[in-house]
């Protein structure tokens, strides 16, 4: 299955709270009649409050919504988008790597658990795009691993190309869920020391990146 993750931005006009409504009857819609191909489609909504993620409010996402679908075959790049509805429409092939799993024990269409956040990252200026993705897979991954106890499932989405124009160069999504936002808030790091171990060691590989927090909704299950 190829994977294909799309960022997406609400259209000029558009309040977050319309158009979260909207995308996620789209995305319904899609999951009841599938295109042809289509083996699994998770919308993620930009809709949790700065201070249920911990953060200082103020500031606007840099997206709206995250539709990750998986295709038998080459996909459709603009699978999800809709004119008068998303405004930029980024997609990309996406090799997902799934570092720590977690158990669905909720129905299909159903609102996950929790926080779903996205990091978009940039590779550092001295590494190539393989080089980065590399370094993320062998040396970042089992420290996030063992030093994010709250986190409950941890996936890499690695850039392999861009399917839309202009597509932002990012070279890869992090996605780490917590089972609840006090997990997010309280249980990030293990401790002083490995937040200093994790802040020093993303200097190592990325350039600098964007966060999205999100809720999950998983409308058309894709099994591996």
């Amino acid at each position: 299955m190829q994977k294909q993750l799309a960022l997406v931005k609400r259209a000029d006009g558009t309040t977050r709270e319309a158009f979260a409504e909207a995308y996620l009857a789209l995305c319904r819609a899609l999951a009841a009649a599938p295109t042809v191909g289509v083996g699994g489609l998770t919308v993620n909504i930009v809709d949790i409050p700065a201070e249920e993620a911990g953060l200082r409010p103020g500031g606007e996402p840099m997206f709206d919504a995250v539709l990750e679908a998986w295709f038998d075959g080459e996909g459709e790049p603009q699978f999800g988008a809709k004119a008068g509805l998303t405004g930029s429409f980024h997609n990309y092939a996406i090799e997902e790597f799934v570092e720590k799993p977690a158990t669905r024990d909720w129905a299909v269409g159903d609102r996950s658990p929790g926080v779903k956040s996205f990091f978009l990252a940039l590779r550092h200026p001295s590494l190539t795009h393989d080089e980065m993705a590399k370094y993320w897979g062998e040396q970042h991954a089992p420290l996030a691993v063992r030093i994010h106890i709250g986190m409950w499932r941890y996936t890499r989405n690695v850039v392999s190309r861009a399917l839309t124009p202009e597509a932002p160069d990012w070279d890869g999504m992090a996605n780490l869920q917590f089972r609840t936002s006090e997990d997010l808030r309280e249980r990030f790091y293990d401790s002083a020391a490995g937040r200093r171990a994790i802040d020093e060691d993303v200097a190592k590989f990325s350039g600098g990146g964007r966060a999205l927090y999100t809720s999950e909704w998983v409308l058309l299950a894709f099994t591996p």
